[in-house]
């Protein structure tokens, strides 16, 4: 395996060494120093991001503080694995982000999933499914929501973000950081030669042949895990185990080193102790192994008899392979020899870019006005995958596994999942043709995408992670994007007090001269103390039916709408201007409104416009409405469309019972609105 990094690089590591590497170095650096570890374009700009208000941001993953309960969650992609290996690949994508979790001494309550594929690769889709649902329901952890998009831009490129969320008394987490003179103990399953480069592997563009990149996804084991799971969170609760991490990406190596780094002491391992797989493996083979369903830990010494009869009790092997002591050196030990020493804070700070982004690109900010029939475009819009219902995919997994599930997938905006202290509302959501038409603006409508989804089912938001899909880190627009989108959440995520807690970046998803649109993924959690105060996305007969929020008109920006997508096969135009004080005053109103039991169902405007949101509400409330949508002057057809189907921002369709009562309350307090008209029993 060879340096996976330039020649400034290489030269770059070799300067703070001062020497050259040996062999097993040159692997050590290739991993650590690559995209997927060492965040080389991207670091300084998430360090731009709103942390105010998470807590513990900085470990595996990061969370929010809800009475005396640390709600941990993070998304991660498995983008690479997946395009090569789909089943293998999503498997092992939600086997990695329950670690994370885990890793807090936090107990994984419930996965999410934003899926984007080529409508036509149906084995990518296949495979992809099939991993989440056998990995995920094996392992009993409730996967309750998400998003699947169809686009050709994700041909031979499927995305595969996944979210994990878990929970731990504050008091009681567990940290990453280790001291000195403790020792270091693996377990789980037996290190062997899946996985092997697989940080590399990621760090760069899909080949032609993706054959022989299958060597390095990994090979999931979701029984395993779930002992794994109860094993780990005995052990954490034992007094002198001090810290935790996961055998991810970079396997061994990257979990050893940032444990030490973070702790600001050396360690050595003897890499004789470990219990393999295959024998004769190098030592570069078991550093940089990513097998599956692994755990180390940071124990003082008192404990380890303790911790061996655990590993015994769930039926997990485990060594103990290393310690710490006071320095800064990572120590590798085999055949009674020294390997290699080499400075950990070399090792851990690899050398970052700041990227300088270009002149904004120029797009074509015309609109098309065909002059399409309103119900030929209304079949053609409906009978879109992309506006079609996404059930056959969350039928595949179990989302009520562990009694805590409020509310099934796709009656709702978010899923509501039972917590100590009240609920927690879930969901994940990206709006990749926004962000590619204006990365600023696309990353803010983004964010309020999925605030939009908490707040119409009763949630207060608390916080987010993201994932961030791009292409080349080398290529210009990729980062004038990826800037201008941490810009944008930045800014977006100050207006709303509500910060980002953890996240996950992912470059070069790209091939063949092909990219994808920067894909911005955002997941969010938001609480909602009383039961009564949620909200589904259903509407009863004889409800009255409200438009809340901005009303389009034909001055409205609508570009990236999924009409024009659909209809025109374009993406021009422009955005439609964020209002931030309209949507932090609809978010008070609607969440004050769900308080006083005016609003009795309710949907944010997004995908289709305002056609689109009441035809899904229609179609998951299996029932009618009879009402007026355009105004009476409207003639032109492709006035009638944008009007119906345009997407901007801060608009939410509500259902009521008691007109008068409704209509009172938004007048009294300023609320736009227009009365659009009734739910009827004739469908």
């Amino acid at each position: 395996m060879k340096l996976n990094v330039d020649k400034f690089i290489e030269n770059e590591i070799e300067k703070r060494l001062k020497r050259k590497m040996n062999e097993l170095e040159r692997h050590i650096f290739s991993a650590m120093w690559s995209e997927h570890c060492g965040y080389l374009h991207s670091k300084l700009q998430l360090n731009k991001l709103n942390f105010k208000g998470a807590l513990f941001h900085q470990e595996n993953a990061g969370g929010v503080k809800i009475g005396n309960l640390g709600v941990f969650f993070k998304t991660e992609s498995h983008n690479h694995p997946c395009a090569v290996e789909p089943y293998q690949g999503a498997a092992t994508g939600i086997g990695g982000i329950i670690r994370d979790i885990l890793a807090l001494n936090a107990r994984p309550i419930a996965l999410l999933n934003s899926l984007k594929f080529c409508a036509e690769q149906k084995r990518l889709i296949d495979g992809v499914t099939r991993g989440i649902s056998d990995y995920g329901n094996s392992c009993g952890i409730a996967n309750v929501g998400g998003e699947v998009i169809f686009d050709e831009c994700y041909r031979d490129l499927p995305l595969v973000n996944v979210m994990a969320v878990g929970v731990v008394p504050v008091d009681k987490v567990k940290l990453s950081s280790a001291k000195e003179n403790l020792e270091i103990v693996i377990l789980g399953s037996a290190t062997g030669l899946d996985g092997v480069g697989g940080a590399a592997f990621a760090s760069k563009e899909l080949k032609k042949d993706t054959k022989e990149e299958k060597i390095h996804v990994q090979i999931g084991d979701p029984f395993a895990k779930k002992k794994l799971i109860e094993a780990c969170i005995e052990i954490l609760n034992v007094d002198g185990v001090i810290a935790c991490q996961d055998c991810g990406a970079a396997g061994l190596l990257s979990s050893t080193s940032e444990m030490a780094y973070k702790g600001g002491c050396s360690i050595e391992l003897d890499l004789d102790k470990i219990h393999l797989a295959t024998e004769n493996m190098s030592a570069a083979q078991i550093l940089l192994s990513e097998t599956q369903e692994r755990m180390v830990f940071a124990v003082e010494k008192n404990v380890l008899d303790k911790i061996f009869e655990i590993a015994q009790k769930f039926e997990l092997d485990i060594s103990c392979i290393g310690k710490t002591f006071l320095g800064n050196n990572y120590i590798i030990k085999k055949g009674g020899e020294i390997l290699s020493s080499t400075p950990l804070d070399v090792i851990c700070e690899p050398y970052f870019y700041n990227l300088e982004p270009v002149v904004e690109p120029k797009i074509n900010a015309c609109e098309c006005r065909e002059n399409m029939k309103l119900e030929c475009a209304l079949k053609k819009l409906i009978s879109c995958k992309e506006f079609a219902s996404k059930k056959w995919f969350f039928e595949q997994w179990d989302y009520a596994v562990g009694g805590r599930t409020y509310m099934q997938p796709d009656i709702s905006g978010a899923a509501a999942v039972k917590i100590e202290n009240g609920f927690i509302g879930l969901c994940m959501d990206s709006k990749p043709r926004f962000v590619e038409l204006n990365p600023y603006l696309g990353a803010k409508s983004t964010f309020l995408e999925s605030c939009r989804n908490l707040i119409s089912s009763g949630f207060e938001p608390m916080g987010f992670t993201n994932c961030l899909n791009f292409a080349s880190p080398k290529n210009d627009y990729t980062k004038y994007a990826f800037v201008r989108s941490i810009e944008g959440l930045c800014d977006i995520s100050k207006d709303f007090s509500v910060p980002v807690v953890s996240g996950n970046v992912s470059f070069y998803n790209e091939k063949d001269n092909r990219r994808i649109y920067p894909t911005v993924t955002i997941g969010m959690l938001g609480y909602c103390e009383n039961e009564k105060n949620l909200t589904s996305a259903i509407f009863q007969k004889d409800e009255e039916v409200f438009l809340l929020g901005k009303k389009i008109t034909l001055e409205s920006n609508v570009g990236a709408s999924l009409y024009q997508s659909v209809l025109f096969n374009c993406l021009c135009g422009k955005l439609d201007e964020i209002d931030v004080d309209l949507e932090l005053k609809l978010k008070n109103a609607i969440l004050d409104m769900i308080n006083k039991k005016i609003i009795s169902g309710a949907s944010d405007v997004s995908k289709g416009g305002i056609l689109g949101a009441l035809l899904e509400v229609l179609f998951r409330s299996d029932i009618g409405f009879c009402g007026s949508l355009l105004p009476k002057n409207i003639l032109e057809d492709w006035q009638k469309l944008k009007l119906l189907f345009g997407e901007i921002e801060g608009r939410y369709i509500v259902s009521c019972v008691d007109f008068e009562k409704m209509k009172n309350y938004l007048v009294k307090n300023n609320i736009p609105h227009c009365h659009l008209g009734k739910c009827v029993g004739d469908k």
